[in-house]
């Protein structure tokens, strides 16, 4: 019985570092914030170390691009 609790155990305690690393990696990115009529009016980056910041203003109409990359 002692066995099947480590196992338990020890497969509990992967599951939740991949969950947790996965939870990690999804804010990696930057929302952009539209107006009315489609024009970027702000951005807003998490997660991306020197990439990290905000400018401009946020809006209700925005979306969300994953992952950190650069400006090219």
């Amino acid at each position: 019985m002692s066995r099947n609790r480590i196992i338990a155990a020890t497969v509990a305690a992967v599951l939740f570092a991949c969950l947790s690393f996965s939870a990690a990696a999804n804010w990696q990115g930057t929302w952009h914030y539209y107006d009315d009529e489609g024009a970027l009016v702000g951005a807003w980056t998490a997660g991306c170390g020197a990439m990290d910041g905000r400018w401009g203003i946020e809006t209700e109409n925005k979306w969300f691009t994953q992952g950190c990359r650069p400006d090219s």
